[in-house]
């Protein structure tokens, strides 16, 4: 009985052995044939000698095995020494290094930025440091790139930002030169002008007041680019109404207007009431040539998602145009039709973009207009 026990313990003894060095040799084999960098380096504190690097290895350093086995990473120049002290540190503290940035350097110079890794292994009944190394240098390029595209995009905010009130005040001055001798031409000498005078005079006086308008589109539009959104509860039904009474206040339109019981959302109300007081009085001038102008404004949920509709029966446009609807200056409708500056609209879409959301326009010619604008719930 304790012979067959003793077999059986060798025999036990014998498949560990067996596994153990099939799994040592597994383990080479994915080690030279890993698709990532990986090396095998001496524990010693200090002086972390390689004694065994993968074929990766060798191509993206650009160094031969004999240059390499025998050498520290800072004798070779893979690291620099404030590089290798800083990976020292993390092994001391943490005995590891698990998925941490290093910073490499090829034989030609070149950096290699790391993502890597160091764990204890035994191989052979010896303790050794085994490195992972993941290049992440096309990554890392890549965010530079864009972090330079973003300072770049920032200094040419600040330039239109500066731009847009240089030429805000510089407009400004002689519209108010034109709009003072305008008046002064109208209390003195209106008496004295003939109807072709006094129609040219208020032309002037109408096109200076457009003027201002356009101005304080354009500058609203640029303020856009850096108001900070404000997200709070929104009672669509409300902020309706605060709308819809506000264009009693400015307009005499005849329009009427039906609204459904619309769902709430979360945003900044000022600038929700902005596109919605923009929506609804274009809704409300492209219907006003109608017998009987109706606007209609509705809400839907779906997939946390809250889409606003506002649809009109007035003139509608050609949808071949839709895409022009949203840019600056882009008008469907000439300003003897339809007054307005073509920046409305704009504005409106930055808005939605701001709040993460989307803007949509459907239309027939001649018939009917909707606008549907799309926000997170």
């Amino acid at each position: 009985m304790d012979l067959f026990s003793d077999n059986i313990h060798i025999e036990n003894l014998n498949v560990a052995a067996r596994l153990l060095k099939e799994s040592r040799a597994g383990f080479l084999t994915l080690f030279n044939n890993s698709p990532i960098c990986m090396s095998m380096t001496t524990t010693t504190t200090g002086k972390r000698t390689y004694v065994k690097v993968n074929k990766k290895f060798l191509e993206k350093f650009g160094y031969t095995e004999q240059e390499i086995i025998g050498q520290t990473s800072v004798e070779i120049g893979i690291l620099d020494a404030e590089e290798s002290i800083k990976v020292g540190s993390i092994l001391k503290e943490k005995g590891r290094l698990q998925n941490d940035y290093v910073k490499c350097i090829a034989k030609d110079g070149t950096i290699v930025h790391t993502v890597s890794s160091i764990e204890f292994m035994e191989v052979n009944g010896e303790i050794y440091f085994v490195s992972f190394f993941l290049d992440i240098t096309q990554i890392i390029e890549q965010q530079n790139i864009i972090e330079q595209h973003v300072e770049q995009l920032k200094a040419v905010n600040k330039e239109l930002e500066a731009f847009s009130y240089s030429v805000s005040h510089d407009l400004r001055a002689p519209l108010r030169a034109i709009e003072g001798y305008t008046k002064m031409l109208e209390e003195d000498f209106y008496s004295l002008f003939d109807d072709n005078g006094k129609k040219w005079l208020s032309a002037v006086q109408d096109n200076t007041k457009k003027m201002n308008h356009l101005i304080d589109d354009l500058l609203a539009f640029a303020r856009l680019g850096k108001k900070v959104i404000r997200k709070a509860d929104i009672d669509m039904n409300n902020l309706i109404d605060e709308v819809l009474a506000d264009l009693k206040t400015i307009t005499n339109h005849k329009a009427e207007v039906k609204v459904n019981n619309l769902h709430p959302i979360k945003g900044d109300y000022a600038l929700i009431k902005q596109v919605v007081m923009n929506l609804i009085s274009n809704a409300i001038k492209y219907s006003s040539k109608k017998e009987k102008p109706v606007v209609e404004i509705t809400s839907e949920i779906k997939n946390n998602e809250v889409t606003y509709i506002v649809k009109d029966n007035g003139e509608g446009f050609d949808m071949k145009y839709a895409g022009k609807l949203f840019g600056v200056f882009q008008r469907l409708h000439t300003n003897e039709e339809f007054e307005g500056t073509g920046i409305g609209l704009a504005i409106v879409q930055r808005i939605i973009h701001k709040h993460g959301g989307t803007i949509h326009a459907e239309a027939e010619l001649g018939k009917s207009a909707m606008f549907s604008f799309i926000l997170p719930f």
